[in-house]
């Protein structure tokens, strides 16, 4: 009796070892993509869906090496770019399959990019594409560019190996650093489009020729000398009305946002103080943070954004001293100043121009006064234009360097 009931147990342990993962794929097997663009053209009146991958050639990273050539995205050497065309997001991205010896695979997809002409005509088939695949991830970042989506993939890195991973690089450096460029992955991107009272911001990625950067007719490195090079930069801030793109925040508005929401977490600020339009001190900002009240007085509705900053001097261009008090207080002053005409300038594009409360107000006072929020939720499109919001900034100063005031050069 116990050898059958040992082997029964035996029998069973082998029949479930055998069986192995049934879901598994052989790595051998995949294309694997690192990036995919989404763009939209009309062909003889219809409009088509053109999904663009780039997709790792097996070996060829490991050939090269770490500091291997031009290695981009989209050349011969390292990825194979290749694009698929259909009526909807879905059926363009599986006719990528047409160009791919192996099945295509985007569960390790770092970057999703989209034209403006998709954005501005509306996400909600890419969203709901994104929500229903058990291949994309939520952590994957979305991006907006002006024209084809499809050149970014074209461009060369200039850095990293991959144009994937100098992407990604540009993502993840530049808010800690400048707080200059909005960054968003695709979970926080769809939390903002379903919030009440609250509309959904992206990032934007830019092509521009090196030329434009240099200020010179030829840069080292072109492909020929009639055509300058093109690089990427990440700035600014792609601003959604509803599913819909409505425009573009530059570099000081989204510096400007990103206070009023209290996730700016670097950057510099220049100011005059001792002669004006001179710019002779630099704040530079360590830290920062930011409340956003509302108030309701009978039927009026009103915000107070409270802003609080904290920096270092990190340049001071004149030889008067900034230890007295009251140097150090208009310095604090004017950083304020700075900060609050930042945040007033996105805050004026977001509501009358774009008429998207990319600050989220409705959401805040969805929560802090849910019966208000009851009865102004479907009027709030028309309401929020013209909400009063009065930004109060409190700056100060945490350290002065190494040393305290200028030398002076004799």
């Amino acid at each position: 009796m116990v050898k059958r009931f040992i082997a029964f147990i035996v029998t069973i342990f082998l029949v479930l070892s055998s069986a192995g993962c049934w879901s598994r794929r052989e790595i051998e097997k995949l294309a694997m993509a690192t990036m995919l663009t989404y763009d939209k053209f009309t062909v003889d009146g219809q409009e088509k869906w053109m999904v663009s991958g780039t997709f790792i050639i097996p070996g060829a990273l490991a050939a090269e090496g770490p500091l291997g050539g031009k290695g981009g995205e989209g050349n011969d050497k390292a990825t194979l770019l290749v694009s698929g065309v259909g009526n909807t997001v879905w059926e363009a991205t599986r006719n990528l399959s047409t160009r791919l010896p192996r099945r295509e695979y985007i569960a390790h997809t770092n970057i999703i990019i989209l034209s403006e002409k998709v954005a501005r005509e509306g996400v909600d088939q890419i969203i709901d594409a994104f929500l229903r695949s058990k291949d994309i991830r939520l952590n994957t970042w979305v991006l907006v560019t002006k024209g084809q989506a499809l050149d970014v993939l074209k461009t060369e890195p200039e850095m990293e190996q991959l144009l994937s991973q100098e992407i990604i690089g540009l993502v993840q450096n530049n808010q800690p650093t400048v707080s200059k460029a909005v960054t968003t992955d695709i979970k926080s991107f769809i939390n903002q489009l379903i919030t009440p009272g609250r509309d959904a911001v992206a990032s934007y990625i830019e092509i521009f020729k090196r030329d434009e950067e240099t200020g010179e007719n030829k840069t080292q490195g072109s492909s020929t000398e009639d055509e300058p090079q093109k690089a990427l930069r990440l700035i600014g801030a792609s601003v959604f009305r509803k599913e819909k793109l409505v425009g573009f925040l530059d570099d000081l508005e989204t510096k400007g946002f990103l206070y009023g929401i209290g996730k700016a977490k670097q950057g510099t600020i220049s100011i005059s103080v001792h002669e004006p339009d001179k710019n002779d001190v630099v704040f530079a900002m360590t830290r920062s943070s930011s409340k956003i009240i509302p108030k309701v007085d009978r039927d009026e509705i009103t915000f107070i954004i409270e802003i609080f900053a904290e920096g270092d001097l990190q340049q001071h261009e004149d030889t008067k001293p900034i230890a007295d008090p009251k140097t150090m207080k208009t310095i604090e002053e004017r950083a304020a100043q700075e900060i609050k005409a930042m945040v007033e300038k996105a805050l004026n594009k977001a509501q009358k121009e774009f008429e998207a409360d990319i600050f989220g107000l409705g959401d805040r006072l969805h929560k802090r006064y849910p019966q208000i929020w009851k009865q102004v939720e479907k009027n709030w499109r028309d309401i929020y234009p013209d909400i009063e919001v009065t930004v109060k900034v409190d700056a100060k100063i945490r350290r002065t360097g190494l040393i305290t005031d200028t030398p002076i050069i004799r």
